[in-house]
């Protein structure tokens, strides 16, 4: 089998420790199951490969439902959760979809918006994260989580990650398969900035003033890591592309 990335919501080791195995019996599975004839066969590397993508696909399609069945508890009451609903009121939405926010328990700072068709898509947000963050700066990271529920941004996390499962060559000894997926990585990195770029700048523009201040609030309580780690953009290229908005 190819390849995989996982991306999980924090949640109780108990119901993480179930969704990793499930997911590792998806994909790993039918190399354990397929005789060991078939898998000689020419047709089994292509069949191997749509079987990644499908999986990949429905990952998409059902991470709603895959969010809350890993979330520990919704919250859908009490301040925090009228201070969301207020910020989200007051995102300018125009042309952007208005995903459902779904509040849940849990220390972490995190966001994540899940689902492939916009009118499906859902914003998972914990209160590690909410409660930490001034309303201006939770109204920028709302609308920016609505950007990302756009039909264009859906697809920029898409395909990539369907190409580098289905497409790439996935002999581990193989020159060319390195050489192919660092090309392709080097590639994605750089369309990956320029979509996060263009969400940071289309976030300041229905958030309004004060988006440089909301974004720097925002990064200043999420989990700190080496800015060589992190596959977002500079933060001087993220201030200035909002920094005009």
């Amino acid at each position: 089998m190819r390849r995989c990335r996982l991306h999980v919501i924090p949640s109780s080791p108990r119901r993480i420790g179930l969704f990793l195995v499930a997911s590792c019996l998806a994909y790993f599975g039918p190399d354990l199951l397929v005789p060991a004839a078939w898998a000689a066969t020419p047709a089994y590397p292509i069949g191997s490969a749509l079987y990644q993508g499908l999986l990949v696909l429905a990952g998409f399609v059902f991470g709603p439902a895959l969010c809350r069945a890993l979330m520990v508890g919704a919250v859908s009451g009490g301040p925090l959760a009228a201070t969301i609903d207020q910020a989200n009121d007051d995102v300018d939405r125009d042309n952007l979809p208005a995903p459902p926010v779904v509040l849940f328990e849990h220390a972490m700072p995190f966001v994540l918006t899940a689902g492939l068709l916009p009118r499906r898509c859902e914003v998972f947000l914990s209160t590690g994260l909410a409660s930490r963050l001034t309303p201006p700066a939770l109204r920028f990271l709302l609308a920016r989580a609505a950007v990302h529920a756009t039909l264009r941004h859906r697809l920029a996390a898409l395909v990539p990650l369907l190409i580098f499962t289905v497409a790439l060559p996935d002999d581990p000894a193989s020159l060319t398969a390195w050489l192919a997926s660092g090309g392709f990585l080097g590639i994605w990195l750089m369309l990956h900035w320029r979509f996060e770029l263009a969400a940071d700048r289309q976030a300041a523009q229905a958030s309004g003033a004060g988006a440089q201040d909301a974004l720097c609030a925002w990064l200043a309580v999420m989990p700190p890591h080496p800015a060589w780690f992190s596959l977002h953009p500079p933060l001087r290229w993220r201030l200035r592309a909002v920094a005009h908005e």
